[in-house]
């Protein structure tokens, strides 16, 4: 009965930390569904509460359109959201595709890589988040994307 007990306890423990790995996992993919709704809503409080608030954080879309640090990228996001509200665009964000998760959790810490493909299927990325957990909730500090 002991032998049985000692080979089932590792067992006990795979077992939760996979299910608390895919928990992780869900919570992550709908913080970043949720940033782009939020982006895509023009609702910039919510969209900020997606990221750290920090001077590390790191944005690129391009080698043209990035922003280093909390400051900027805030600033940056208000002035596109205050130029191109109401957009059409906004309502490809709606309607976004990810797919080929590559989630590597180790901590408090997280990279993510997907492909996005949005509007008629014929725009697509490789996308790529950093993400931290603070005070319990997931949290991006870099978000790349790649075309």
């Amino acid at each position: 009965m002991k032998r049985i007990i000692i080979l089932l306890i590792p067992l006990f423990f795979t077992a939760t930390l996979f299910a608390q790995n895919a928990n992780e996992e869900t919570e992550i993919k709908k913080v970043i569904e949720n940033e782009t709704l939020a982006f895509a809503n023009a609702d910039l409080a919510a969209w900020s509460d997606y990221f750290v608030h920090a001077p590390y954080v790191r944005w690129s879309v391009s080698p043209n359109m990035y922003f280093n640090g909390w400051d900027s990228l805030y600033s940056g996001a208000k002035s596109f959201l205050e130029k191109n509200s109401g957009k059409t665009d906004a309502d490809a964000l709606h309607k976004i595709n990810r797919s080929n998760w590559d989630i590597h959790i180790n901590g408090n810490m997280a990279s993510v890589k997907f492909v996005q493909v949005w509007g008629d299927d014929s725009k697509s990325s490789q996308q790529f988040r950093v993400l931290e957990k603070i005070d319990g909730k997931w949290k991006i500090s870099m978000l790349v994307a790649v075309q």
